[in-house]
């Protein structure tokens, strides 16, 4: 029986996963490199939605449910020896940031048991 892979990160968060399963964080013009340990995502207060010129001039009334998401969310990636890294990634792809920060973690813990 062959393991299961690695869960991918969201397209755009700026976080990869090598075909020989380093994690790769983009830092500029660097990549941070580490055996993939673990992902924590953490949510500051900065976010938020907010209604622009643009949706209120379509939706009219409507805007009010289509706000805009906005600020960042931090993700910390963990390295084995406790190194970490941290990545700003924007709001809107906040939730799917989370799915694979708990299915990464998940697949990181069940390695670490084999």
């Amino acid at each position: 029986m062959t393991p299961p892979k690695a869960p991918k990160p969201p397209f755009g968060s700026g976080i990869r996963l090598s075909p020989d399963g380093q994690l790769e964080v983009s830092q500029g013009f660097s990549t941070w490199r580490t055996p993939a340990a673990g992902a924590v995502v953490q949510t500051v207060d900065a976010t938020g939605k907010r209604m622009t010129i643009t949706r209120i001039a379509l939706a009219g009334p409507f805007a009010f449910a289509m706000k805009k998401k906005t600020g960042d969310v931090h993700v910390v990636v963990a390295s084995p020896t406790g190194d970490t890294c941290t990545i700003k990634v924007k709001a809107k792809k906040g939730p799917e940031v989370m799915a694979w920060a708990v299915a990464f973690n998940a697949w990181s813990e069940a390695e670490a048991a084999r």
